[in-house]
């Protein structure tokens, strides 16, 4: 099972704001899996990381103001509650964040000129988001999920259930093709039904959109649905059995780990192939110090980041080459299988 916590979303507006700061910066990391920490444990943690923070800087006046609204988070019960797996805190002159994120980390406190991104990159890289059409005769669900969260979407056009959409008189509108001498009226109305799922499909997510769709359903009840869709993007993989007991986040973690980790797996390898074709070229650089200029200069397409590599390794160079890579619509991807010793990058020119 995966984690259920509260998790905060770094918006491209944060990374513009991170990017602007000037001056001494803040950057914490704890691991805060709200399993293992109470509250109060949290706050504890929380104070002692501020004050550590305080003692690596040389103008106490200034290091006092940058983190106190961070030491205000402290006596936010709600705040210090509800927690999932890691605690980033940020803080500069006239700049404060707090996230929640679902990536591991070990506890770290750093104050330089820089902040520090690498120990949360996995939050950084391209959203893995996708949809599960739970399926069954007596109830749909519709679902946005990530790997770490999962949100029920309102039905405004796909139907509820074969009993909402039978009383809603929509079994009248559509007369599938005749499969043999055999069928039932129910299977018929089966059809139908089915047909109105997936056409209605498109009109509840869009038309053009490119956030996969997995159908978790029974097995004779997936290629009918899919067929009918309207939905451009419905996995051919699926998640087998019926959908009912299941909560939306048993659905979400057996959908990730079954069919969308694997499916964004191979799409980033295509990536990194994409770099090994043009490494020592120019286009495929390794070198920290260029890479992060590249990516100041708006040069750097898809960063290559080794995620076995504490904080500390590459000092600025890798957590600014993050940060821009970002800003001007790079794309970061984590490659942890030894291909990157410590950062890669493919360059636009």
């Amino acid at each position: 099972m995966g984690l259920h916590g509260q998790f905060d979303q770094i918006t491209a507006e944060d990374l513009k704001a991170m990017a602007t700061a000037e001056g001494l910066k803040v950057s914490i990391f704890l691991p805060t899996n709200p399993i293992h920490h109470s509250s109060s444990e949290t706050a504890t943690r929380i104070k002692s990381a501020l004050n550590e923070a305080k003692k690596q800087a040389s103008d106490p006046d200034a290091i006092n103001q940058i983190v106190a609204p961070l030491e205000e988070l402290v006596s936010d019960p709600g705040f210090v509650r509800d927690q999932s797996e890691t605690l980033a805190l940020f803080a500069a002159d006239g700049f404060w964040r707090a996230y929640r994120l679902g990536v591991p980390v070990t506890e770290y406190v750093h104050v330089n000129q820089h902040f520090v991104l690498r120990p949360i990159a996995e939050a950084l890289t391209e959203s893995s988001a996708f949809y599960i059409l739970a399926l069954a005769q007596n109830k749909v669900r519709l679902f946005d999920a990530t790997k770490d969260t999962v949100t029920e979407l309102e039905l405004n056009h796909v139907p509820e259930s074969r009993e909402e959409w039978e009383s809603d008189d929509r079994s009248s509108g559509y007369t599938p093709g005749v499969r043999g001498n055999g069928n039932s009226n129910f299977e018929v109305e089966q059809q139908k039904f089915l047909h109105d799922v997936g056409a209605s499909l498109g009109d509840e997510l869009g038309r053009a959109r490119s956030q996969p769709l997995v159908v978790a359903s029974v097995s004779e009840l997936v290629p009918e649905v899919r067929g009918y869709s309207s939905y451009p993007v419905v996995t051919e993989e699926f998640l087998a059995g019926n959908p009912e007991t299941k909560s939306g986040a048993e659905l979400r973690d057996e959908v990730w780990e079954q069919i969308i980790r694997p499916r964004f797996a191979a799409a980033d390898d295509a990536e990194y192939e994409r770099f090994a074709n043009v490494a020592g070229t120019g286009l495929g650089e390794t070198q920290p110090d260029v890479i992060r200029d590249g990516a100041v200069e708006g040069r750097v397409d898809r960063l290559f980041i080794n995620p076995a590599l504490s904080a500390s390794d590459g000092t600025g160079q890798v957590n600014t080459a993050i940060l821009h890579t970002l800003l001007n619509s790079g794309r970061v991807i984590i490659i942890s299988d030894g291909r990157v010793d410590n950062v890669s990058a493919l360059m636009r020119y």
